[in-house]
């Protein structure tokens, strides 16, 4: 049986083809490219053999269409690769036949039953099928493929914003739990201090709803102003993780972007807005050399939870102080219920502080950092 992934942005499409026989969709239908990816990298240890992806050209996404073969080529050389066109375009032919992509179809000559028949029947089968939807003969198609390969094309259909460090990506995520009431000194807007001379490119996502701050203390204090504002020009836009990173970002400098003011955006339906979050982190996890997330450390709710399940880095933020240190050990044990990953300890000086050898017995299965 075929094991098929969909990247169609038709989800009506993906649901008929599930009805087919010998045909197993193993996902819902992807809806952005760096989605195909994220798909593959969570199936890898699950030794389910993927036989083929089809991909709507227009698909949208950061990363161009010969980069996205590239990457999938890159994890499984053996996938068969289908794209679907809008219609017939030489320039766009010309890009996937450069990349060897041999099965290419246009979208007003498609339906879920020749699409089926295509990823069924054998080679001979889909070169009648590819006869019939390109209106072409088979003896021509190979003649054009030699043709254009022999050419090259730069053409880009998406432009991503410009990267110096593009190829040198560290895809780095970490969930800081900041404590509210020593909001003076943040440990993030440290860790900022020493990345932004390396002119590393940097989001900050603050999720301590109902107490952000963040963009107080870098000098955005009309930061939440401008994003009610853009909560209504932007209320239409269709796809949810270009809603929230459109709507809730701030620009702090060049290298340095801000997501802030979510608490509305997650008043109504708050399960399935957390899962969108995660989503945009992802999908940004390889546009930026580092991602500093902050929560309200102590706070036991669905976001954090949700947070802590699906990032591996998690830095507590501990004060050396006698009273409170039972109280960071519950925290943690309890952390590391929902993540079995090591947790990062670093430590906040104080009057009544314990000796840094009592601390290391404390917490000898964590890692303390400066």
């Amino acid at each position: 049986m075929n094991n098929i992934i969909t990247a169609l942005n038709n989800p009506k499409l993906n649901i008929e083809l599930k009805k087919e026989k010998n045909i197993n969709i193993i996902n819902k239908d992807i809806i952005y490219k760096e989605g195909i990816l994220e798909i593959l990298e969570e199936i890898k240890d699950k030794k389910i053999k993927i036989n083929k992806i089809i991909i709507n050209y227009e698909l949208p996404g950061e990363i161009e269409n010969e980069e996205l073969i590239k990457l999938i080529k890159k994890r499984n050389k053996k996938i068969e690769i289908i794209y679907i066109l809008e219609k017939e375009d030489k320039e766009k032919e010309k890009i996937l036949e450069k990349n060897n992509i041999k099965k290419i179809y246009y979208k007003n000559k498609i339906n879920n039953k020749n699409l089926s028949k295509i990823l069924n029947e054998q080679k001979n089968k889909e070169q009648n099928i590819e006869k019939e939807i390109k209106q072409k003969s088979y003896e021509n198609q190979i003649k054009k493929i030699q043709s254009i390969r022999q050419e090259t094309c730069n053409r880009r259909i998406f432009k991503p914003q410009k990267n110096k460090h593009k190829k040198n990506y560290v895809h780095q995520i970490t969930l800081i739990h900041e404590d509210f009431k020593n909001d003076t000194n943040h440990l993030s807007l440290e860790l900022i201090s020493k990345l932004k001379d390396k002119e590393s490119k940097i989001l900050l996502v603050d999720m301590k709803t109902n107490n952000e701050d963040l963009h107080k203390i870098l000098n955005k204090n009309n930061a939440i102003n401008k994003i009610k504002n853009k909560e209504v020009k932007n209320r239409n836009i269709k796809n949810e993780i270009i809603y929230i990173e459109k709507t809730y970002s701030i620009i702090i400098n060049k290298n340095i972007k801000l997501i802030t003011g979510l608490k509305a955006y997650l008043k109504n339906n708050q399960e399935d807005k957390i899962k969108n979050i995660i989503k945009l982190i992802k999908k940004n996890n390889k546009k930026y050399n580092y991602i500093i997330i902050e929560i309200l450390k102590n706070k036991n709710d669905k976001i954090n939870n949700e947070l802590i399940k699906n990032i591996k880095n998690n830095i507590i933020i501990i004060n050396n102080d006698l009273n409170k240190i039972k109280e960071e050990k519950i925290l943690i044990d309890k952390i590391k219920k929902i993540n079995k990953n090591k947790i990062k300890i670093y430590i906040k000086e104080n009057k009544n502080k314990i000796s840094k050898e009592i601390l290391k017995e404390i917490f000898k299965k964590e890692k303390i950092i400066n």
